[in-house]
């Protein structure tokens, strides 16, 4: 079963109904019925009448009751959720859509219960869609009987838990994630980048952005401030009860300029397994109470002024001599990795989540017409760092330097000191670091990540050959550089495809 739950929502109920009862896109609309409802009376089987447009009308104004009544605005209100089994399924029955539809009504709080009134739902279903699927579209009005405001926080989770109980209840195709760590790109995400002209949907973007960010950061607090910094806009889950602790968030991109749309958010567990927030908090030490007041403080949305603040820890801003020592930080890290077992894939994980972390870092900070390359390797590797559920991820004894190295990639001058030059030479020693990865795959007969980590290396090599054809340099830069990139004696290898060695002369001089 497969639930598209990157919600739509809108301000005109009865321009939804309408849609959903008339032809549809592809003509695909037969035999438009309600299956279930808030209101009982809305039900109807398929051998009774179809809604007619004075009936539709009627319903829209029966769920926007409570916002008439009390002169509240309409906007925004509207959610619906399309619904679907796999071809492979065939088509369920009314009675069985019906199910699946009140317990998720329940789940999303949609009810009535002894501290709150219900919100007015309901789940048509109509002919099968254009490449064959059965299909419910659950539609509600986000206000309570009462009035109340309705905010469905972890909306995603609750219709995880639904498609799953209807999963192993008839023995659909599953949709449980057999490792690999990263959901499905939806057909809706790609069309949207393709309509927006993006190289990429927002979610692989934002996936990469988080996880550079996180492995830059030495707190949680640090981690708010450099996702916001790159454009990213951040929110957090409140735990029940309060805005004292926060238990998850969500992220988007803000829409292109004169975009027609609201941003599009994911939390981040539908980014990838290891950037849930558990998961990234992991990475950082236990806060002190000062840090975690600053830390709370940095969650809340802009405006909140009366909340107790730690000490603003000044942050000084790195030199372009950063380069150099992150290029060293690098080539030890690499060194260490001679000694770890290439069976650890938990090591072997978490070393390819700092490497796509950096190289992600670097994608955002490089020309635009450059970024390419990097973007396919920080992608890569993030595949790369993925495990099977319930494999724990830790970083073996002396690899925390790469967050150190990510700070570097993030903030430190690319102007000055070395330029495109110190990028390439940084990105060399990671190829090596890239390299040994490989190597432990291929050795543990990891197949799949062997051949991922090869594409990153290729990736990351046609950057450096790119970096010597387009940035010419005077023989006074040229030897600045070298003073500066590369050791006094002997010529270093970079990242290589098999069977091939490039050194770091060659790449320099061609």
């Amino acid at each position: 079963m497969i639930a598209n739950v990157i919600s739509e929502r809108g301000s005109t109920t009865f321009g939804l109904l309408k849609y959903l009862w008339g032809p549809g896109r592809f003509n695909e609309h037969e035999n438009p019925r309600i299956v279930a409802a808030w209101d009982p009376t809305f039900v109807r089987g398929i051998e009774e009448p179809e809604f007619d447009e004075f009936e539709l009308r009627l319903l829209a104004r029966e769920m926007e009751a409570p916002l008439r009544l009390q002169n509240i605005p309409l906007g925004d209100h509207v959610y619906h959720v399309p619904v679907a089994v796999s071809p492979k399924d065939g088509e369920l029955t009314d009675e069985q859509w019906a199910q699946v539809a009140y317990e998720a009504a329940e789940k999303l709080g949609f009810t009535d219960g002894p501290s709150r009134s219900a919100v007015a739902w309901f789940a048509m279903r109509h002919g099968l869609g254009k490449e064959g699927h059965d299909a419910i579209h659950f539609v509600a009005v986000l206000r309570r009987e009462s009035g109340e405001k309705v905010v469905p926080w972890n909306d995603y989770k609750a219709w995880e838990e639904v498609r799953h109980a209807a999963e192993d209840r008839w023995g659909l195709v599953s949709t449980r994630r057999r490792g690999g760590g990263i959901p499905d790109l939806s057909r809706a995400e790609i069309e949207r980048a393709e309509r927006e002209g993006r190289s990429e949907p927002e979610r692989v973007e934002l996936a990469r952005l988080v996880r550079a960010a996180a492995t830059a950061a030495r707190s949680e607090g640090e981690f708010l401030t450099r996702l916001r910094r790159q454009g990213v806009i951040v929110r957090a889950r409140w735990k029940t009860g309060g805005q004292d602790t926060v238990e998850g968030y969500s992220v988007a991109l803000r829409p292109p300029t004169g975009a027609e749309r609201r941003p599009i958010w994911f939390g981040g567990g539908r980014l990838a397994d290891d950037l849930t927030l558990p998961e990234l908090r992991a990475r950082w030490e236990q806060p002190t109470d000062e840090q975690a007041a600053d830390t709370r403080r940095a969650w809340r949305p802009r405006g909140w002024t009366d909340l107790p603040t730690g000490r603003q820890v000044a942050i000084t801003k790195l030199r372009a001599e950063a380069w150099q020592a992150a290029t060293e930080k690098v080539a030890e890290v690499r060194s260490r990795l001679t000694n770890l077992d290439p069976n650890d894939q938990a090591s072997w994980s978490a070393v390819a989540s700092d490497a796509s972390a950096t190289l992600a870092a670097l994608a955002a900070r490089v020309e635009l017409d450059r970024r390419g390359d990097l973007r396919r390797a920080a992608n890569a590797l993030a595949r790369v760092a993925q495990t099977d559920r319930g494999t724990s991820r830790h970083r073996p004894d002396g690899l925390s330097a790469m967050a150190g190295v990510v700070r570097t990639a993030t903030d430190a001058m690319l102007a000055a000191h070395g330029g495109p030059y110190a990028v390439a030479a940084l990105i060399m020693q990671l190829g090596r670091l890239v390299q040994a990865i490989q190597h432990a795959s291929h050795t543990a007969a990891r197949t799949t990540q062997a051949r991922r980590a090869a594409e990153a290396a290729d990736a990351m090599l046609d950057y450096v050959r790119s970096t010597a054809a387009t940035a010419p340099q005077t023989p006074a830069d040229r030897t600045t550089e070298q003073s500066r990139t590369t050791p006094t004696t002997g010529a270093r290898e970079t990242v290589h495809r098999p069977g091939q060695t490039t050194r770091e002369s060659d790449v320099r001089d061609r």
